[in-house]
């Protein structure tokens, strides 16, 4: 598998988490507001990805470089975000903290996945 699939598989999988990440958010608060905003949040997230997936594919450097910075960044907050909701959990027993948590752990994967496919070194050939 070469670079650029990598990359065209990492942006599908930042598609399917803003839709994951659209559905969290309506269920969390259900109304019509709720989905109005998860709505717009969803396109807005769709157009970020497809910007950020574009800018990769067409072999720029530096926003490998800021999202490999980024993505180290919200791996080491997501576990620490899962480890929190754990703690938190065990304290209080409240089972809305094992959905935060799973989400939370959701993200720091997506981040980790992100991570590591940034780093390849057929992704680190094919954007220079």
């Amino acid at each position: 598998m070469g670079g650029k699939a990598k990359i065209e598989g990492l942006t599908n999988s930042w598609y399917g988490f803003a839709v994951f990440s659209a559905v969290c958010g309506v269920l969390r608060d259900f109304g019509i507001l709720s989905i109005v905003f998860g709505v717009a949040g969803l396109l807005f997230s769709w157009f970020v990805t497809f910007i950020i997936g574009r800018a990769l594919i067409n072999r720029s450097s530096l926003t490998r470089l800021f999202l490999i910075l980024v993505s180290s960044l919200c791996s080491l907050f997501g576990v620490l975000a899962v480890g929190a909701a754990a703690w938190g959990f065990l304290q209080t027993w409240k089972l809305g903290l094992i959905a935060g948590g799973g989400y939370a752990a959701v993200s720091a994967w997506m981040h980790v996945k992100s991570l590591f496919t940034l780093m390849d070194r057929s992704v680190k050939a094919y954007v220079g």
